[in-house]
């Protein structure tokens, strides 16, 4: 099975960045860290007038986003969202504010797509061998009518005034793959804003937040890549303020019988999306909006997709289809494609 550790392009001009990186005391510095934080790359690039103030920060950004892979990762048996998957089928159990805000985001996710993202997935993960131990398997049909009895969104049972959750089927599990990870950029994200930083990126394994501009005094530009050749850019977007998330067929998957099996499964199957998408890309005000969103266009189709962003108010994405041996990329908003055919020097 592939995994690619690299998700994104940040296209910025060379020279400025060198500049900034070689600039005197007093001068703005770019500060760019990466570690491996709840199973993928994370990296947070910072511009500050003094590298020893921002390094105190970026400590300060670590420290949170430990905090947070104590909440929220499943391959930590201690975290919270573990805690909830083995004790919330036999009693209401008690969660973190925090938590409650993801979970309440997802089912409005939910809600919105009709059942096409669904957090319950986790028996249908685990049978795939999507998770744990990442090694791709086709299960049987009687495995994944199984797992099907176990899952559906609408068995999760918030009580929010009390602050628990509890599974209304025996044998549920949550995976937040497709929130927890914008969650995590948006509180790392406020915690940079709090510290006065203005000008930051914060990528999660491509769940990215670009904050201000960047170091040349422009928007970020973050390039989308190509889903089948490896380097090749389709298209790049510039934000400011902005988030943007992507999801693909090709970045954890198998192959078995020539057919590819991508991690991304349709709750209302319990089988890999089969529809003609292999990539989206969602940007939203916030990051954790974006991801839930890009997992969902994955399942909806490029169709049906395009049209439900189009009505979601402050966001837009690009849906990448291939037909046959043709990749084709669909807009949710025409000004996007406009700047796509300025970067390839197209007329």
């Amino acid at each position: 099975m592939r995994k690619k550790t690299q998700y994104f392009i940040l296209y910025s001009i060379i020279c400025l960045i060198a500049s900034l990186l070689t600039a005197g005391c007093g001068k703005p510095v770019l500060h760019k860290e990466t570690r491996m934080l709840m199973g993928t790359m994370v990296s947070v690039e910072i511009v500050g007038n003094s590298s020893e103030a921002v390094a105190l920060i970026t400590e300060k950004v670590w420290a949170e986003a430990a905090r947070l892979e104590s909440v929220f990762s499943r391959y930590r048996p201690d975290s919270e969202i573990s805690r909830i998957n083995r004790e919330a089928g036999k009693h209401p159990v008690p969660v973190s504010d925090e938590m409650i805000k993801v979970l309440s985001r997802a089912e409005d996710i939910s809600r919105i797509t009709e059942g096409a993202f669904d957090i319950s997935v986790g028996p249908l993960m685990e049978i795939w061998g999507f998770f744990p131990q990442r090694k791709g398997r086709v299960p049987s049909d009687e495995e994944v009518a199984s797992s099907m009895a176990r899952v559906g969104w609408q068995a999760i049972e918030l009580d929010r005034p009390a602050g628990t959750i509890q599974f209304a089927k025996m044998g549920m599990e949550i995976d937040l793959g497709a929130l927890a990870k914008g969650y995590v950029v948006d509180r790392l994200v406020e915690l940079l804003r709090k510290e006065g930083i203005d000008s930051a990126m914060v990528n999660a394994g491509g769940d990215i937040y670009c904050l201000g501009d960047n170091p040349g005094g422009r928007n970020w530009r973050i390039g989308i890549e190509h889903p089948r050749d490896e380097g090749e850019i389709l298209t790049v977007l510039e934000l400011k303020n902005r988030a943007v998330a992507t999801s693909g067929d090709y970045r954890n998957y198998f192959i078995k019988s020539r057919l590819r099996y991508s991690h991304i499964i349709d709750p209302r199957t319990g089988r890999p999306a089969r529809s003609k998408v292999v990539e989206v890309s969602v940007m939203a005000p916030d990051c954790m909006t974006a991801d839930a969103l890009a997992t969902s266009m994955f399942v909806i189709g490029a169709s049906n997709g395009i049209n439900l962003l189009k009505e979601i108010e402050d966001v837009d994405g690009v849906i990448v289809t291939k037909e046959e041996d043709d990749i084709k990329l669909h807009f949710s908003d025409e000004s996007i494609e406009p700047r796509r055919r300025r970067d390839r020097g197209e007329k």
